[in-house]
């Protein structure tokens, strides 16, 4: 029997796959196929009866349509799911062919996704994130061969060369459907230190034929700090914990130079003169009996420059400005902050040390920006007088390294006269993000040397690269910056158990997710367009904090990624303070302290 063969091998688990996997009936030896592709026609919807199992992968694959080799009779699977485990890479010999749906020929009537182009990645602690290129529903609306759709769901996969564990991206830790490492970057993770790595992505939607990239360059994943090279040391930097303990170390503090950091990589930008040059990252913090400032020249302390690409090939000028060729350009950066920050008296640090109640929200009639809707009462209502909640941030914080984290992007999408506000990770447009997930600002004149435009490097998500040079390791929480606010900033893990380090960590997830339909529509937005284009998730307007329906995603975290619980720098005595997570808001939007002026002054960021 085919799940006779099944049960000896090692299970491997792996829920909610975009693209549906072929699934297995041991008791009728029956296997449905969503897609497979003889020749040049697919057909959809297959049913057919398993012959004999000819091999069993060992290696994470990303699911796409099968493949029958009539010569043979073989059926190649690379996903199929009997029960609750999930196998990879199957061959199988095929048996009476019980149902065939639909077909269509590849090279004419088939339905097809944009084949993705990785253009980086960049490894740490037993992950890579794996930077690339895309077809969204921006490009796929405005062609003229209809056959193409944007693509509901890209996955990273990284194979090793010599005996490290593959691994995927919706089999890593980070990954939620619909709702963390989804899109642009992708984080594959659980992988084998020291071991060498190349790594693939595939794009996929329902009923669309799959497409896979061309394999990355080699990296090696490693426990340690990434030095000017980017090669990652074997072993987890404690000696830059032990050199600054606590937030008040975090006071006379020069990155570049930083006991147990290596010296950051040359990065080749434009000077604040407009002169193409290199150098490496500067960044100092100093601070009163009552500031912490910030100053720095806002270049990145890690592999940065030789990310930045014109976007999908073929797709990179109008009107479809796929990616983001901009440089780097420094800034002369001079950022305070309250030294400690001071919580709003109306949070409520409910039991899980975290407010549960939202504290800003997208409605047409009180959508926040800069300019408007800034601040925020309870009930998720616009202040107008008395106790101040929370306040919505444009300019969340400028990091330890001098890079700024700007949560918006100027991406927005106009329909029926609606303007929709684009999220910097997404499926729809490709905004160009690095492999840390970054990207860099145009200016209104062109460099010097180069025709290209620069501007201000920053921050949309995680911060993998300082995240890979502080090489802290996944045991433990890495601090990251200072809040506009001035409460502190981490990255990905929190303690599992937020009083106490014993408990180890845990990826941070926060608390929001995809409005339905219905919520939609009640806050003013039922001129959104369809999801074909622009799948749910790629507006702010999608989202909405919800920690206590029957719907909510049970993350860890209030509406501005915060909770109250001991750190690395305060182990026994509980703090408040903000993470930057793999999941929607990715870098928090508002704050609950009270924050500097510069917030939300587009004139000073």
């Amino acid at each position: 029997m085919f799940s006779k063969k099944f049960l000896i091998l090692t299970l491997m688990w792996v829920s909610n796959l975009a693209m549906a996997a072929d699934s297995y009936e041991a008791s009728t030896n029956v296997l449905s196929i969503p897609q497979v592709k003889v020749g040049d026609t697919v057909y959809s919807d297959v049913q057919i009866s398993v012959g004999t199992i000819v091999s069993v992968g060992s290696n994470v694959t990303a699911d796409t349509y099968d493949t029958y080799d009539a010569l043979t009779n073989q059926l190649s699977i690379p996903v199929v799911t009997v029960g609750t485990a999930t196998y990879y890479n199957v061959v199988i010999t095929v048996g009476p062919i019980l149902k065939v749906g639909a077909s269509c020929l590849i090279s004419s009537t088939c339905t097809k996704v944009g084949t993705p182009e990785i253009k980086g990645v960049l490894p740490g602690d037993s992950r890579i994130s794996v930077m690339f290129n895309f077809m969204g529903g921006k490009i796929t609306g405005q062609l003229s061969n209809s056959k193409y759709v944007g693509a509901s769901s890209y996955t990273a996969v990284c194979t090793s060369s010599n005996g490290g564990t593959s691994g995927s991206s919706q089999t890593s830790s980070e990954f939620s459907t619909n709702l963390a490492n989804y899109a642009n970057p992708l984080v594959v993770s659980g992988l084998t230190n020291g071991k060498t790595y190349s790594c693939t992505v595939t794009a996929s939607a329902s009923s669309a034929v799959a497409a896979t990239s061309k394999s990355s360059s080699v990296t090696i994943p490693n426990a340690g700090s990434v030095d000017a090279s980017g090669v990652l040391s074997g072993t987890v930097n404690t000696a830059h914990t032990a050199a600054y303990p606590n937030y008040a170390s975090y006071c006379n503090y020069t990155n570049q130079t930083a006991n147990g950091l290596p010296t950051p990589p040359t990065v080749n930008f434009y000077s604040t003169a407009g002169t193409l040059t290199s150098g490496t990252s500067q960044s100092t913090i100093t601070c009163t009996s009552s500031e912490r400032t910030i100053t720095g020249n806002a270049v990145p302390d890690h592999r940065s420059s030789e990310f930045f690409t014109n976007g999908l090939t073929g797709y990179s000028s109008s009107p479809y400005f796929s990616g983001n060729p901009n440089s780097i350009g420094a800034k002369s950066v001079s950022k305070t902050v309250p030294l400690t920050g001071t919580i709003s008296s109306l949070y409520n640090k409910g039991a899980n040390g975290y407010d549960t109640e939202a504290c800003y929200s997208w409605t047409n009639s009180a959508e926040p920006s800069m300019s408007a809707n800034t601040k925020w009462t309870s009930g998720g209502k616009v202040w107008s007088s008395g106790a101040l909640r929370c306040t919505w941030i444009a300019f969340y914080a400028y990091l330890n390294n001098s890079v700024k984290v700007e949560a918006g992007t100027a991406e927005t999408y106009t329909s029926s006269g609606k303007t929709y506000n684009i999220a910097g990770k997404n499926l729809y447009q490709d905004v160009g993000l690095d492999a840390s997930n970054s990207h860099n600002q145009p200016t209104t004149t062109a460099g010097s040397s180069s025709n290209k435009m620069y501007g201000y490097y920053h921050l949309h998500g995680m911060p993998e690269g300082h995240i890979a040079r502080l090489g802290k390791g996944n045991s433990t929480m890495t601090l990251v910056g200072f809040a506009v606010d001035g409460f502190p900033i981490y990255a990905r893990y929190g303690y599992t158990n937020p009083n106490s380090s014993s408990g180890g960590v845990t990826v941070m997830k926060s608390n929001y997710r995809i409005r339905t339909a219905a919520e939609l529509t009640a806050a003013g937005y039922s001129t959104r367009p369809s999801a074909s284009i622009a799948p749910y998730g790629t507006f702010e307007q999608d989202w909405v904090y919800d920690a206590t329906s029957t719907s909510s995603s049970k993350g860890h975290l209030d509406a501005c990624n915060g909770r109250y619980g001991v750190t690395p720098e305060s182990p026994t005595t509980a703090v408040y303070h903000y993470f930057i997570t793999d999941s929607y808001p990715f870098v928090p939007r508002c704050v609950f302290g009270t924050p500097a002026s510069w917030g939300n002054d587009g004139s000073a960021n």
